[in-house]
């Protein structure tokens, strides 16, 4: 029966852009971009990486879906969807003939509450050993790569949660519950809309970010762009 709904409604969206088409004139057509995004790919990243996309001269409809990466490849390859973003490459077990596209990495900054960032940001990363921690799930990228970190600077935070909701990790930390670990290049919009404050930056914890499309030569112009201008923000 899910099946059926899902197909049901692809049906039905597709049919209001053809009637959509038909009283536009020609030219004014607005482009569909269907994007899969792992349920481990930070949020605030995937705002930065998407932001061009509402920049073209064409009006785009930007339709997300979240899920497991076996899921979102699946629909990848049935052209349900056009791209999907990911913390990791498509794997090379995977069923379906997929291509990744890297499209850029950043570093990690640890980030609070201000009244625990301003406890914590002190003898940083020292100060990490022992207090409040909101993680990733573990078996995501970012979560292999923290506890890498950790184990470097012989540091062990108190987990009080895991998610793999990084959307409800991210509000959860904003009421002060712990500290979280927020990609750099996503750091000024954390600040800004969530207004954590900076205890560190991980240099040396590193995640990376990949675009999968169902072929090598992506033919889609907002994946294009987003294949082409990610690189400059994703440092």
């Amino acid at each position: 029966g899910q099946v059926v709904f899902n197909y049901a409604e692809e049906i039905f969206a597709l049919g209001r852009e053809l009637m959509n088409a038909v009283k536009q004139r020609p030219g004014q057509r607005t482009l569909r971009l269907n994007v899969g995004v792992t349920d481990s790919f930070p949020k605030l990243v995937t705002n930065e990486i998407l932001k061009p996309v509402f920049a073209m001269p064409q009006a785009v409809q930007v339709v997300c879906r979240e899920g497991k990466m076996e899921d979102l490849l699946a629909q990848l390859a049935a052209h349900r969807l056009d791209l999907v973003l990911s913390d990791e490459p498509a794997p090379s077990s995977a069923n379906v003939k997929v291509f990744s596209h890297t499209l850029g990495e950043s570093s990690v900054t640890l980030c609070a509450e201000a009244k625990l960032a301003a406890k914590l940001k002190r003898n940083f990363p020292k100060s990490l050993n022992g207090a409040p921690a909101l993680l990733p799930a573990e078996n995501t990228v970012l979560r292999r790569a923290l506890e890498t970190w950790f184990r470097a600077h012989s540091v062990r935070p108190n987990v009080v949660a895991e998610f793999e909701d990084l959307a409800l990790m991210t509000v959860m930390a904003a009421e002060g519950r712990g500290c979280i670990a927020v990609p750099t290049v996503a750091l000024k919009e954390a600040v800004t809309r969530y207004q954590f404050r900076s205890l560190g930056q991980a240099t040396t914890c590193r995640i990376q970010f990949h675009a999968v499309t169902a072929e090598r030569r992506i033919a889609h112009p907002a994946v294009q762009v987003v294949a082409r201008l990610a690189s400059a923000n994703l440092l």
